[in-house]
């Protein structure tokens, strides 16, 4: 059994000065913030939400969004709306995979403490689980929430372990830890293509293709970003689709090389990724 279709489910979205996530390299212009290739004018407008899969019986939500309870971002709330246009409700939900314990990414999970998705399984990695439980009275009100949140879905939760855990068929775990100590890519077979759910491995493509640039949000930087070179370097040797939660559009791609060898990212739109049937073949190698 493959994965048959991956959607994206928008939650919220937020113009975001890239300088607040990103120190660039000193070869970067000092007009980076608003130049191309990677950004404009508008900066960067920060999609937050996840990606809605489905293979045979399982309906998979990966990652929960920002939730309701967040009001300094623009547009917010979103979430069970983009489920509706899929088709899909709460109760649907069989399984809920959290890449990694941040806020934006577990604020639907029991944003009003009792869990939303009552007929799924909740999974992440123990090592972000076991991160989470060493500060239970943080200080910090985005980390208490995540803390309670995950409580309040104990008797739900399924905790990954190791470099590699089946979540159900064709769709997997593993751990690439720097972002958070229990940071995940999803790992799914489509039949046609692998897709890669990056979550925070790379909030964005530059920190996939270009050398020097460090995500102020990562936890552990020098672990982050030998995360990144690693997740490359397979990206680029498989042909793998990588998909990131708050990619622009939540658009994919893949990792090339150009004629000087430096590392390109080819993007792909997203209708041509996210169902099995004749759009992965199609895509440009």
């Amino acid at each position: 059994m493959v994965v048959t279709s991956i959607d994206p489910v928008l939650d919220a979205q937020h113009p975001v000065p890239p300088g607040e996530f990103f120190d660039p390299p000193p070869s970067a212009g000092q007009d980076w913030q608003t130049a191309p290739p990677w950004f404009d004018g508008a900066g960067w407008i920060m999609p937050m939400g996840g990606f809605l899969l489905r293979s045979g019986d399982r309906t998979i939500l990966v990652d929960a969004g920002l939730g309701p309870n967040i009001d300094i971002v623009e547009t917010r709330g979103k979430l069970f709306d983009s489920l509706a246009d899929l088709g899909v409700t709460p109760e649907q939900i069989t399984d809920v995979v959290l890449t990694h314990l941040h806020l934006d990414h577990v604020g639907w999970v029991a944003p009003a403490g009792e869990p939303i998705f009552t007929h799924a399984r909740h999974h992440c990695h123990r090592a972000d689980y076991d991160w989470m439980r060493a500060d239970p009275g943080s200080s910090n009100p985005a980390t208490a929430r995540v803390t309670d949140t995950i409580r309040a879905v104990s008797d739900l939760l399924d905790l990954a372990e190791g470099e590699r855990t089946e979540i159900a068929d064709s769709v997997a775990l593993r751990l690439f830890a720097g972002h958070t100590p229990g940071n995940c890519v999803g790992e799914i077979e489509t039949g046609e293509a692998r897709v890669l759910l990056l979550g925070d491995t790379a909030h964005h493509p530059v920190l996939l293709v270009e050398d020097g640039w460090t995500d102020r949000l990562d936890e552990d930087r020098a672990a982050a970003a030998r995360a990144r070179d690693r997740l490359a370097q397979e990206m680029e040797r498989t042909g793998a689709i990588g998909l990131g939660a708050h990619f622009p559009g939540t658009q994919g791609g893949r990792i090339i090389r150009d004629k000087q060898g430096a590392r390109q990212w080819q993007p792909i739109p997203s209708s041509r990724i996210h169902t099995n049937s004749t759009h992965m073949k199609g895509t440009d190698r």
